[in-house]
């Protein structure tokens, strides 16, 4: 298990958030995530041509394992933490509207009423802002200026909905022809935290690769048959990082065949294997 720490001035309070990924079987797994009203945590298939449904994110009845992740509740959706990242100066040119101030109010012994109120969050009291060249219910961001003290976070709703493609994911993110840079780093750095990136040079073979991510084929995650516990080596794994001009840092995790994820989302995605060799052979 590996956990990434978030620290953060809100208000004059410091708040930590903590993400629990897990490496082995599914991508989150923590109080807030019940991805079904019979408790257990996959997504489904829900029709013959092969769309995924998320179920929207519920409270489970037990939280006395709970470990606690960021999470905001707007316009009646749940935004969770997400793997994109901005730092605070960038964040300030695509601050849009302000949405309102969360409340606080969630954390491991919350009621499931708690999530049907309106910017109750897990991160205390903090503004929250739309983003400009994202749609709102996809993306939000907080923001926070106090004296030399800047902060920004991305909040992401990928549940309560259906992914047909990439497209539905991928395309949201707004990749396509607004990557800058890019650069990676193999497993073993990845799970140290050891900043050793590589750069990519082949802006073609990735601007190929990002767009054939909208036609990639989603998978639900499944706990005895998710492919990412198979990869958790140096050969097979890699973390892609798209760095884009409103300089916002995409993260993905790629394997080799050809699965890739984003986020928190119980659903990955395969892609074209003659297209994938092109870019996994960038990131050798």
């Amino acid at each position: 298990m590996k956990k990434d720490r978030k620290v953060f001035n809100v208000k004059g309070v410091k708040i930590v958030a903590t993400l629990l990924i897990s490496v082995g079987t599914f991508a989150l797994i923590n109080f807030i995530v019940s991805y079904s009203t019979k408790g257990n945590q996959q997504a489904h298939v829900v029709n013959g041509s092969g769309d995924v449904k998320i179920p929207a994110i519920q409270l489970p009845k037990d939280t006395s394992n709970a470990d606690m992740i960021g999470l905001i509740v707007y316009n009646g959706k749940i935004y969770t933490d997400t793997n994109t990242e901005i730092n605070a100066v960038d964040a300030k040119a695509i601050i849009g509207d302000k949405l309102g101030t969360t409340k606080g109010g969630i954390d491991e012994w919350s009621k499931r009423i708690a999530y049907n109120k309106e910017l109750s969050s897990t991160i205390g009291k903090t503004d929250v802002y739309s983003v400009k060249g994202y749609d709102k219910n996809f993306r939000i961001m907080v923001y926070q200026e106090q004296s030399d003290n800047q902060y920004a976070a991305f909040y992401e709703n990928l549940n309560g909905i259906t992914i047909s493609s990439g497209e539905d994911v991928f395309g949201k993110l707004n990749i396509v022809g607004n990557v800058s840079s890019a650069q990676w780093r193999a497993f073993g750095d990845w799970y140290n935290d050891i900043d050793n990136y590589k750069s990519i040079s082949d802006m073609a073979v990735l601007n190929t690769f990002l767009k054939e991510l909208k036609k990639t084929k989603p998978l639900p995650r499944k706990q005895n048959s998710d492919p990412i516990s198979n990869f958790q080596n140096n050969e097979e794994y890699r973390e892609l990082t798209l760095n884009l001009n409103d300089g916002s840092m995409v993260k993905l995790t790629l394997l080799k065949g050809g699965s890739i994820y984003y986020g928190f989302t119980d659903v990955y995605f395969q892609m074209n294997e003659s297209v994938f060799l092109e870019i996994w052979n960038q990131l050798n």
